[in-house]
């Protein structure tokens, strides 16, 4: 049935349905980030959120308290903590995200980047402890103040309801540069 064809070509033809259809507007981000179900993706979802500057997304990968049976614990470098020691010490969830905002407050349209170079890991039936050498870079607007730290530090990321968050982070000086501590204390207000 050669007219039933010739009828159907007409109709479809004359709905568009062969036109370019519109473009969809383009999503707040342009990094996929993942769910945090494997351990991985709440170290891969931090470099994403540093690398993008996202304060939603850098503070979802620690434990927040008040969703959590676990409290976020953070150690700094020795000698941060002499230097910042009464922002340093205690050290919270809140202070994490007032930190990052603060950093975040400072920034250009430069670059930022984690680096991280694993080293070992310790896998327990509740948590996972990594440890890494890093190098974080945030290129940021304050004057005589590095836009580099180096260092060696030790997440311990734990599982709450089907997603991993750090709970516990180390951060440990390994030679005359600048620790993610001093970062820390510098931009804590």
């Amino acid at each position: 049935c050669v007219r039933c064809a010739l009828c159907g070509f007409l109709i479809l033809q004359s709905c568009n349905v062969f036109e370019p259809r519109e473009a969809e507007p383009p999503s707040q981000s342009g990094v996929q980030y993942d769910q945090q179900t494997f351990p991985a993706s709440v170290i891969s979802n931090l470099q994403k959120a540093i690398a993008e500057k996202n304060e939603v997304r850098y503070i979802a990968c620690f434990t927040n308290p008040s969703r959590s049976a676990h409290t976020f614990t953070f150690i700094p470098s020795a000698d941060a903590a002499e230097t910042y020691g009464a922002v340093l010490r205690n050290w919270s969830y809140e202070q994490e995200q007032r930190y990052f905002r603060n950093l975040r407050a400072k920034k250009t349209d430069g670059y930022s980047n984690l680096f991280l170079i694993k080293r070992d890991s310790v896998i327990t039936s509740d948590s996972r402890t990594y440890n890494y050498g890093y190098t974080l870079t945030f290129e940021h607007n304050v004057p005589g103040f590095p836009q580099t730290a180096k260092g060696s530090l030790q997440f311990t990321l734990v599982n709450d309801y089907s997603e991993w968050t750090i709970s516990r982070w180390v951060d440990l000086k390994t030679d005359t540069a600048l620790t993610w501590s001093s970062f820390k204390g510098k931009f804590s207000d």
